[in-house]
């Protein structure tokens, strides 16, 4: 075996396992950076593979075959390498711009298909008098040189600067993974610009070599290292949406997240705080602050405006070096509690009747001594908001422990819940700490959700209980908006997904059902004829006859335009087809709208479950092939007949 055909089997065997270990990342998906860093392999794979064919190639088309899939290689890679680590490090790369970046590569491979009837990538030879192929010409051509060369290296630099550049804008724990990937990009992009260069044998290609002998290395980080597992830390809604202000700080103390109240709180934009360091923002107003940082205790502090907040500081736990480090600093607005607390020491019958009439349920606990000794926790006050909210008489609360206090507020929660809001109460409590929990209260059916507030005040312990209801029904109703079209009032497609999928899994095994796919046929014409709102009036009428065909329990979505779908749970397929049928002859109906009278018959798709699939997924591609035969049938005809417009899944 001589040396080109043993480095060709090497090459061979490289190509396989990049395509495999490529192949598993694409078809997995599972987290962020998967997919691009999987095709990524894969045309790593397609490069090694087009070296093993120069090596073995004794004709010049087989020879033009594996320079093809160099050229795949050298010109894709630094593209997909490009759009693998901006989202690596959190930021999605736009389909237009990815097609504009492929113009030149594409252009690069086609080129270097058919070089021999144009030579604009290198010039002929293609070999040397020994009869041996040049994987690296004598003279680079005119497209090589000024266009495909620049390019390539352009891209690929601006792919590594993308990794190095967000190095210095996250925590140290994260900066691990971007430099493995940084280094890993070394051996291959400097055996590259050497064989551009001209240094080694002009006929072995030894790119695709280096990326044989860095296998074991890509390898390791993927499976061992897991890299691809680095997710960026991203802002969500509830937490740019938090009433009070929340800062977030890396392990050197520099801001690398604030929501929208901590931007009021210190008058400055996030683009403008981020990266610098916390005392940078705060100065010498809020020693509290770093205290609490210090000592890892909660603190008070008051604001320039003279209002008092609670300073509470957590780390983010982490078991990975690849996900992000750092602190939470909670800045909770505790004025009203200050101010009780300061009436105390003043007037201790003002403050009663200040308490007393208080929108806040109020609870004062005290350490009193039993015979044998023992300290308990016992109420001493208890104002009327306390009693109104644990539904008990204020005096009757007076001398209860406050483990039964802690009860009454708590049972509405199941027993294990119940016990953890104690436990985590009797270690506040005996530690000195602070506590702040969102409790669920049940009273003669109602359901009340209230904000436990519990904090020492000198020897003593003050429970204030805020009633949140309101808000839990505001993040429900948004919750509500979020999930549901607002011209006809089904759900959209997100709700529906939701609602959907979890009846499915919540099915028993034997479960049956069916899934309707709807499109109204002639929508388009008459919106284009009339005009939107007529549109929009028939699309809610249309969902108003769902409604009305089908039963309570069924689920019914919007996904978008003129299509409709179903979810018919527990029916067999006689009851599915007899309400399929009813749906079809209520849509056949025509739109009284206005003056005009229109019709609009739909399409209709019907899927079985399980027969036809038993996922939510399988159950809408049935359903809407079925659908789109139905639609087939009656494109083009005047005279639609009821039974034309209902297919079913095959």
């Amino acid at each position: 075996m001589n040396l080109d055909v043993a480095l060709a089997i090497l090459l061979i065997f490289s190509a396989a396992c990049y395509l495999l270990l490529g192949w598993r990342l694409v078809a997995s998906q599972r987290e962020v950076g998967s997919f691009p860093i999987g095709a990524l392999l894969i045309v790593v794979s397609i490069w090694v593979m087009g070296g093993a064919i120069e090596l073995m190639s004794s004709t010049f088309d087989v020879f033009t075959i594996g320079r093809t899939g160099h050229f795949v290689g050298t010109a894709l890679v630094p593209i997909v390498a490009y759009v693998c680590f901006r989202e690596y490090t959190g930021s999605e790369t736009p389909l237009r711009t990815l097609i504009l970046l492929m113009i030149i590569p594409t252009a690069s491979v086609l080129l270097a298909a058919t070089n021999h009837q144009h030579e604009a990538m290198w010039f002929l030879p293609v070999a040397n008098e020994a009869g041996e192929f040049l994987t690296r010409p004598e003279r680079w051509g005119p497209w090589f040189l000024f266009v495909h060369l620049p390019y390539s290296y352009a891209v690929i630099g601006a792919a590594i600067l993308t990794l190095i550049a967000h190095s210095s804008a996250v925590a140290p724990a994260q900066r691990r993974g971007l430099f493995l990937l940084i280094a890993a990009c070394v051996a291959p992009l400097t055996a590259t610009a050497a064989y551009d260069l001209g240094f080694g044998p002009n006929t072995i290609s030894y790119v695709p070599i280096v990326f044989a002998v860095m296998l074991p290395i890509y390898a390791w980080l993927i499976i061992g290292e897991q890299i691809i597992e680095f997710t960026p830390l991203a802002y969500e809604t509830v937490f740019q949406n938090m009433q009070d202000p929340v800062v977030v700080i890396d392990d050197q103390c520099r801001v690398i997240g604030l929501n929208h109240t901590a931007e009021n709180m210190l008058s400055v934009d996030e683009k403008d705080a981020l990266r610098r360091p916390l005392e940078n923002l705060l100065g010498d107003d809020a020693p509290e602050v770093f205290e609490a940082l210090d000592s890892g205790q909660p603190q008070k502090m008051m604001t320039s405006t003279g209002r008092f907040l609670h300073v509470q500081v957590s780390k983010i736990a982490t078991n990975r070096t690849s996900t992000r480090g750092g602190r939470v600093l909670m800045f909770r607005d505790v004025s009203d509690v200050e101010k009780a607390q300061s009436e105390v020491r003043k007037s201790e019958k003002l403050l009663r009747t200040l308490i007393d009439h208080s929108v806040n349920g109020i609870v004062r606990l005290r350490w009193v001594r039993d015979d044998n000794g023992q300290k308990t926790l016992r109420s001493i006050f208890a104002n009327a908001a306390a009693g109104k909210f644990l539904g008990k008489d204020p005096d009757d609360m007076v001398d209860n422990t406050a483990e039964e206090i802690v009860k009454l507020a708590t049972c509405g929660m199941q027993g294990n819940e119940a016990d953890d809001i104690i436990e985590r109460f009797e270690r506040a409590v005996y530690s000195g700490n602070s506590l702040d929990v969102e409790i669920r209260h049940r009273r003669t059916g109602s359901v009340r959700w209230l904000r436990m507030i519990c904090e020492p005040v000198g020897d003593d312990i003050a429970a204030t209980f805020v009633d949140i209801t309101d808000g839990k029904a505001k993040e429900r109703k948004m919750e509500s908006i979020a999930t549901s079209d607002p011209l006809t009032g089904v759900l959209n497609r997100r709700g529906f997904e939701r609602d959907a999928a979890r009846r499915l899994t919540d099915s028993a095994d034997d479960a049956t059902g069916a899934l309707l796919f709807i499109d109204l046929n002639d929508f388009k014409q008459i919106n284009d004829a009339f005009g939107h709102e007529v549109g929009d009036q028939l699309l809610a009428e249309a969902s108003d006859r769902l409604r009305r065909s089908l039963r309570s329990c069924d689920i019914i979505g919007r996904p978008g335009g003129d299509e409709f779908v179903a979810l018919v749970p527990d029916v067999d397929s006689d009851v599915a087809d007899q309400l399929a049928t009813r749906l079809t002859a209520a849509l056949k109906e025509p739109y009284l709208i206005g003056q005009e009278s229109l019709h609009c018959p739909a399409s209709i798709g019907l899927a079985l479950y399980p027969k036809n699939a038993n996922t939510l997924t399988g159950l809408l591609r049935e359903a809407d092939q079925a659908m789109y035969r139905a639609k087939s049938r009656c494109r083009g005809v005047t005279k639609i007949r009821r039974r034309d417009l209902l297919e079913k899944a095959m």
